[in-house]
């Protein structure tokens, strides 16, 4: 697997609503496939690889990642923020981060209030987003000159091995799943379906960009191939693990946005158990992904999300494993090469 396009795609910065440079990456690499990308209104890139069937599918990975917004620029020259997704605020703190202007990009820390003026009954509580600040190293004429309201700001952090078989990096959720769904069509010449291709916009806001491409497509079975919470760590009861790092790509029976059909869910574990895939089961009690917005569109269509484990999801340090991803790249290549009983 070319892990080197991995690290190329989280490095990229594509907060929701601002993906133009992921867009523009995978849509080079789409067009290197023999594929012909467009975009629509909302920034969605879809392409059409054809089949040697009558049946079509969806295949979509969003690519945006979560981030922030400058809301205020303080007479200081400090920087106040909204998310922009659902960010832990308790990752925020003393976190580097790259505030993107019109004039360019520029490097900045979250910082508060520091612990040697904190009151006593303040410092064994996480901190507010509102008490978080980024500074700039600008006075405020500078920042004010600098940096304006409404400009996107990513969280900062290089790619990294670690052990044998992990990496760590920013925005694996969901550059993982576009990786993933690059991966498959790279490996698979003649689909036994049609296969539309999406990588979607704005998921991290509400699923935004994937209902809308899903509208003006016709097919008979999608996937939603993105990153999903593994809770396998100290702290947490195995029953809440959700995923566990290494188990392989997680078939997602039920989530706040989803519900799996049974048929479509049997035939993918018959699947990954005839092609000795590694696969394990996603039960979410909160959450969802694309699949919530595809499922719905038109008059339905049958849709599962195939999802790769991530540790500390929704940070700059998310964590993958390397057998995850090729388990999950496996299950992608078999649908489009041997086909999902049921659907034959």
């Amino acid at each position: 697997m070319d892990f080197a396009n991995l690290q190329k795609l989280t490095q990229l910065n594509g907060v929701s609503g601002r993906e133009d440079a992921v867009r523009l990456e995978i849509s080079r690499q789409l067009e290197e496939l023999g594929l012909t990308p467009r975009t629509d209104a909302l920034g969605n890139l879809i392409a059409y690889k054809p089949g040697c069937g009558s049946h079509q599918v969806i295949l979509c990975a969003h690519m945006d990642e979560v981030g922030l917004m400058v809301k205020y620029i303080s007479a200081e020259g400090f920087l106040f923020f909204v998310p922009v997704g659902g960010i832990d605020p308790r990752t925020l703190l003393a976190q580097r981060v790259t505030v993107h202007t019109a004039s360019g990009p520029l490097t900045g820390v979250i910082g508060t209030k520091p612990a040697h003026i904190t009151q006593e009954a303040e410092r064994g509580k996480a901190v507010p987003l509102t008490d978080l600040f980024i500074d700039v190293g600008l006075n405020g004429e500078q920042a004010a000159a600098a940096v304006c309201e409404g400009d996107f700001v990513t969280l900062e952090r290089s790619f990294a091995a670690v052990g044998e078989n992990r990496f760590c990096s920013k925005a694996f959720d969901n550059r993982a799943g576009c990786f993933c769904l690059l991966e498959a069509l790279k490996r698979v010449s003649n689909p036994v379906y049609g296969v539309h291709v999406v990588f979607s916009s704005q998921e991290e806001v509400g699923l935004r960009g994937a209902g809308v491409a899903a509208f003006g497509l016709e097919a008979d079975v999608a996937f939603a191939i993105d990153a999903t919470g593994a809770a396998d760590i100290p702290l947490c009861r195995p029953q809440d693990y959700i995923t566990r790092l290494g188990a392989g790509v997680a078939l997602s029976a039920i989530d706040a946005a989803t519900i799996t059909p049974s048929w479509l869910f049997d035939a993918l574990k018959t699947l990954c158990v005839q092609q000795d895939i590694r696969f394990q089961v996603r039960i979410a009690p909160r959450g969802g992904n694309d699949a919530g917005a595809i499922h719905r569109s038109r008059t339905g269509i049958a849709c599962c999300a195939l999802s790769v484990p991530t540790r500390n999801i929704h940070s700059n340090v998310e964590v993958v494993d390397k057998k995850d991803l090729q388990a999950t790249v496996e299950l992608l290549c078999a649908i489009l090469e041997k086909g999902l009983k049921g659907l034959n």
